[in-house]
């Protein structure tokens, strides 16, 4: 099948290979809703938009709720700013998520560890908070909760291979025009990168060569 590669990019493949290992340690559709953090984001639009095509209930967690109307678009059955979040509470929180994909790091993913369902993985991609990550020990342990390291840059070929058949079938996004906001040229990358760190984007960025 025929893909827009340019579109899809780094950021696809990272939330298709969260979606290849979340599967491979558990995650089931019909245990309940999946948690997207940093979900207007390249990865957290195009997780949403593979999740929703398979038909997962997907919860996106940001904190732009001028893009609420954005993410439904893409597919997300709710929309949770961030900020009505209570994201210091105890070792264990009511167990609300059958998986996540997290790309924000520090206090957001110790709440989803605290939050996740017993036996159900969280994919951990990026770092768009802080590096940092201080959290318990009793998610583990009490409920057999699994925390996925993704790396794209040193996935083994067999994985990539397989990951990127399935983003060209099942997990192939049905939104990807949505998700593809605008497109710059290389003398336009400054003024991105400026806006992307001043939180102002939303979906991808494609640079045109």
């Amino acid at each position: 099948m025929i893909l827009n590669l340019p579109a899809i990019g780094t950021a696809g493949f990272s939330a298709g290979l969260a979606i290849t290992r979340m599967l491979q340690n558990g995650l089931d559709k019909n245990s309940g809703p999946i948690a997207v953090t940093g979900a207007t984001g390249g990865v957290g639009s195009l997780a949403i938009d593979m999740l929703a095509t398979m038909g997962f209930e997907v919860h996106a967690i940001t904190g732009k709720k001028e893009a609420s109307d954005y993410l439904k678009g893409l597919g997300a059955a709710e929309v949770i700013i961030r900020d009505t979040l209570d994201l210091q509470g105890s070792p264990l929180e009511k167990a609300r998520w059958a998986g996540a994909i997290d790309n924000l790091g520090g206090q957001t993913l110790s709440w989803l560890i605290r939050s996740t369902m017993p036996w159900c993985p969280i994919a951990s991609i990026g770092l768009a908070a802080t590096p940092k990550l201080d959290t318990f020990v009793f998610p583990f342990i009490l409920r057999g909760v699994s925390l996925l390291g993704i790396s794209s840059s040193n996935c083994p070929m067999e994985l990539r291979r397989e990951t990127w058949q399935k983003i060209a079938t099942e997990y192939k996004p049905s939104k990807l025009n949505e998700s593809v906001v605008r497109t710059v040229s290389i003398n336009q990358l400054d003024q991105a990168f400026s806006a992307m760190q001043k939180g102002r984007i939303v979906g991808r960025t494609v640079v045109k060569f």
